[in-house]
Formats: C-alpha cells, sequence, structure tokens
C-alpha cells in the first residue's frame, strides 16, 4: 500500500516537477525580442538585441542599487561602443513605489551610466517571456551574446554577490566582445 501511494504521489507531482526545472532561462537559450518602456513612458523593444554582446541588468526597484559594483566594474573596462552595451530594465510589478518615481530614478541611472540605456517594465513583460521566475527583492544580471544567445545569467540578492561575480563575467564580456 506504502508503494502505491508514493507512485501516484510521484505520478501527480512529475508534471509540476519537469515544468520547474524547464521554467527558466538557461545558457544558450535565444531571446525574442519584447516591447517595453523608456523611463518617459515610450514604447520600445530591446535596443541591439541581435547586433550587439548586451549586460542586462533586470532589477527590482527595491534593491535597485544592488549591482552596482559590477556596473562600476563593467564600466572601468571601457568595452567598445560598437559591439557592447548596458541594459538596465526597472522591474516595476515587484515594488510598492509607484511607476513615476520608477521612472524618476530611472532618468537618474541614466545620467550617472550616461553610457547605458535604462528601460522599464511595467508588467513582467521580461520576466515571463525570458521565463527569469521570482524577480523580487533581487536583481538578474545576463550576458546576451551578438546572435541573442543567453552567454551568462545570474539572479544577485546583495552587493556582495555582484561583486563576487565580477571576474566571471568580464571574462565572458571580453571573450564575447572580442569574437
Amino acid at each position: 500500500m506504502t508503494n502505491r501511494l508514493l507512485l501516484l504521489l510521484v505520478a501527480l507531482l512529475f508534471p509540476f516537477l519537469v515544468n520547474a526545472q524547464q521554467n527558466y532561462i538557461t545558457v544558450g537559450e535565444k531571446l525574442a525580442n519584447v516591447n517595453i518602456k523608456t523611463p518617459d513612458d515610450k514604447p520600445t523593444k530591446i535596443p541591439f538585441l541581435g547586433e550587439k554582446v548586451l549586460a542586462i541588468f533586470y532589477n527590482d526597484p527595491d534593491v535597485k542599487d544592488i549591482n552596482d559594483p559590477l556596473s562600476d566594474g563593467i564600466k572601468a573596462k571601457h568595452f567598445s561602443k560598437e559591439k557592447y552595451q548596458g541594459i538596465g530594465i526597472a522591474n516595476c510589478k515587484d515594488t510598492w513605489l509607484p511607476n513615476s518615481l520608477i521612472r524618476y530614478a530611472g532618468r537618474q541611472k541614466q545620467a550617472k551610466y550616461p553610457s547605458s540605456i535604462i528601460l522599464v517594465d511595467d508588467d513582467y513583460v521580461i520576466s515571463k517571456a525570458w521565463k527569469l521566475g521570482n524577480c523580487n527583492e533581487l536583481s538578474y544580471f545576463i550576458i546576451v551574446g551578438s546572435d541573442s544567445k543567453v552567454k551568462y545569467v545570474k539572479s544577485v540578492k546583495s552587493q556582495e554577490e555582484s561583486k563576487a561575480i565580477i571576474p566571471v563575467v568580464l571574462d565572458i564580456l571580453e571573450k564575447e566582445i572580442n569574437k
């Protein structure tokens, strides 16, 4: 009787376990371009997707500065603007902050990192399309090659984690940019 109960439980849970494992972004996956917005509330697609190597920061605004050490490390490398682009995307759904305040902060971040592009996701567009899963209280950092394929993806929950991945990220970016 115990074996039958165990088999029944496994049979019932198996589809959920399989889906849970397949519902997250993976290295090598080709990303589709999506419609999101600028900090000025204008519709746009992800610029340069499929054209340049992209470093994408998808952040919950409640932890907006979590990846500043990583951003500063990348900025210090002065990668070629012809081959590389940094993009910050504010995830507006996982915060209590009003969208107008997030857009204002986006414009401030754009001023701090003028060579980067700042965008706003009002409705989990990126999270759903790119299968990021839970985005609350964290940041996703994604390197996308000029072929639109994911080269690296990491969820970051602290500035310490952001600092820790700098050498790996810089190595991957250099290899992708110099292909």
